[in-house]
Formats: structure tokens, sequence, C-alpha cells
């Protein structure tokens, strides 16, 4: 099997083969509310085709520096080279966080997906939060 469904499918007319330039995702971003309990602020950065992935949660007096982690830029389609969404995993001992983000309407959209692995009986969970540049 070469694809799994038909957007998976590279026709002949198509170029693709590019890998996906991160670029578009890269700068500083906050968190569209103010008052969140969630991540306050990321920083993508990309060097070349790499992207890094630093992440800060909502901690006071001061942000949580969680630290950066490599981040995997997605295109649109397979034979698209713009980035427009990425993923990072970040592990923290106790919890792994996935972040899923993606841009739209010039905003980045984040989706946390948290498991925790410390049997502390708390729920994995997730959440959704916006950011703005």
């Amino acid at each position: 099997m070469n694809f799994t469904r038909a957007e998976d499918h590279l026709g002949s007319e198509e170029v693709g083969g590019a890998p996906v330039d991160p670029k578009p995702l890269a700068g500083t971003w906050f968190n569209t509310d103010k008052k969140t309990r969630g991540i306050a602020k990321l920083v993508l950065t990309q060097d070349d085709r790499t992207l890094s992935v630093h992440a800060f949660g909502a901690c006071e007096p001061e942000l949580c520096d969680w630290g950066a982690v490599p981040g995997f830029a997605f295109s649109s389609g397979v034979s698209l080279p713009e980035g427009m969404a990425l993923t990072a995993l970040f592990y923290f001992g106790f919890m792994e966080t996935l972040l899923a983000v993606y841009y739209k309407g010039g905003i980045l959209v984040l989706d946390s997906f948290n498991t925790f692995k410390d049997d502390s009986g708390r729920s994995n969970y997730f959440s959704r939060e916006f950011f703005h540049s």
C-alpha cells in the first residue's frame, strides 16, 4: 500500500517531494486569553527547515519555562511545501503533553493532550487555546 486515502496520493502532475517549510509558523505567539491557566506563550523558531517549539505555562509570578523541543511541521497537502501546522511533545516526568497546533485566519489554534504518568489519580485532559503574534 502506498497511500491510505485519495488525499495521500501524489498525482503525476503534482511536484511534491520537498520538505515542509516551517517559516510561516515562526514567531512569538501569545495566548488571546490574558487570564489563561494553560499555555501563555509559544516561541516557534526556524533554522533551515527545522522547527523548535519553546512553550511557557501560565504560572505566578513568572511564566513556567517548559524549555524547547523539536517541532514537526505539516503542510495542507502532499504537494505543498508551506507549513501550516505542527506537533511537539514535551516530557515532564510526571506528565507528557502533546501539542497539535495549526494556523487559521491569522491565529494559531493550539490543542493540548495531557497524559499523567505518575499514578496520581488525575484524569488525562484536553484543552484548546488561541494565540496571536
